[in-house]
């Protein structure tokens, strides 16, 4: 009986581990793209509104099929949904990867090459969306509620650590080609869908599958707020993180591959601070999700307000250090927050709607902070520090109705 108590509990921490390398995977081959992006696409000839795009437009794909594919994990399981999200986003990243070689070569230009890349990332945007919201339910299914805000934490630190790993990674092969990293990214991805398949085991579940399950509608009341924060938080952040890229190489000179590998540094200075908060913090339980988010909000106005006074490399790379942990005790706060304010068998569709969160930040953050690029270079840091403001008042408000 111990025995195979003991072999259980092993197995349920390797197939926990694996979620959380999941999660890891695609935070490298998702911070690497944003990385590389914008050097990529000069190369090819693209602009900053029409590079903006191409993030908003799978964005919003994500955004709008990640609640599908939360309620689909609750009626077909965790595993099958979140093994088809992995394997949907190999392919994807290496399409995506393979339309940029194509145009490198001069074989695609124009028209024809920024459709394709759009496309190509749309594809792969609906399938990946469906892991994150998969993740995010076997969390909560494995995790009791003294443990959720951990749990989450956990895997948070996980996808930050992957946004740590992805810039540093795409820096250091960016000097064997701009799209080398991409491929390496997806076959990270593919080995960890291969991995889950062979161990990972359906959680049990306190409601069966069989059982009606409700649409949770966006606007209710018990998660609304959580939901709120997290949109606007990205939103802001996403201002930035597509922004950056242009601002670094036309502020400091910098040619493509030295564009891609300072991206990296500061994007990974970024990842480290917000895994560490994540960690520290949201990993071991020391703060509520309320206590995250009022701690996390105004150091991320901070940041916001400071990057366009950083005059150096370094500079930068501390500025985005200070954005990258204010980021990391939000992050863990809303979605923790989200998931308890549901029962057992709301766990899946609720995380679609906390998967869909930076999604729909990135929607409109790309495209907004691109065009006011073009008017000022500084204007989008400053407008995303406008945008916290109030979301401070509003959460600390939120904070007095929280138990």
């Amino acid at each position: 009986m111990t025995a195979s108590i003991l072999s259980h509990d092993c197995a349920s921490k390797l197939s926990f581990r694996l979620v959380l390398f999941s999660v890891l995977a695609t935070g490298i081959g998702q911070s690497m793209t944003f990385a590389l992006l914008a050097p990529l696409g000069r190369e090819v000839g693209l602009g900053e509104v029409q590079i903006g795009l191409i993030i908003t437009c799978s964005s919003l794909v994500f955004t709008l099929t990640s609640p599908v594919w939360g309620r689909s994990c609750d009626r077909w399981g965790r595993k099958p949904v979140m093994l088809l999200g992995l394997f949907g986003y190999s392919f994807g990243l290496t399409l995506f990867a393979s339309v940029f070689f194509f145009g490198l070569k001069g074989l695609f230009s124009g028209l024809t090459l920024y459709l394709l890349a759009i496309s190509s990332r749309v594809l792969m945007a609906s399938l990946m969306s469906a892991s994150p919201a998969a993740a995010s339910a076997y969390i909560a299914d494995t995790t009791s509620a003294e443990q959720r805000v951990a749990g989450m934490g956990k895997l948070g630190a996980a996808r930050t650590l992957g946004a740590i790993l992805g810039p540093a990674l795409s820096g250091l092969f960016a000097a064997l080609g701009l799209l080398t990293p991409l491929y390496i990214a997806a076959t990270i991805t593919l080995v960890s869908s291969i991995l889950l398949a062979l161990v990972l085991k359906e959680p049990p579940r306190t409601s069966p599958r069989t059982a009606p399950k409700p649409r949770l509608k966006l606007r209710d009341e018990r998660y609304f707020p959580f939901i709120l924060v997290g949109f606007v938080t990205f939103f802001a952040f996403s201002m930035m993180g597509q922004t950056i890229g242009f601002y670094i190489q036309d502020r400091f000179v910098l040619d493509g591959q030295a564009t891609a590998q300072a991206i990296g540094l500061g994007m990974g200075g970024s990842a480290l601070m917000s895994f560490l908060s994540q960690t520290f913090l949201a990993g071991r339980g020391k703060l509520s999700p309320k206590g995250l988010m009022n701690l996390g909000l105004p150091i991320l106005l901070l940041g916001f307000v400071l990057l366009p006074f950083a005059g150096s490399l370094a500079a930068l790379v501390v500025t985005m250090g200070i954005l990258g942990m204010g980021v990391g005790m939000v992050s863990p706060g809303y979605t923790a927050g989200a998931s308890l304010a549901v029962g057992p068998e709301e766990q899946g569709a609720v995380g679609g709607l906390i998967s869909a969160c930076p999604a729909a930040g990135f929607v409109v953050g790309p495209i907004v902070g691109t065009s006011l690029y073009q008017i000022q270079p500084t204007l989008p840091y400053y407008c995303a520090a406008a945008l916290m403001l109030p979301l401070i008042f509003y959460a600390r408000r939120l904070s007095r109705r929280l138990p």
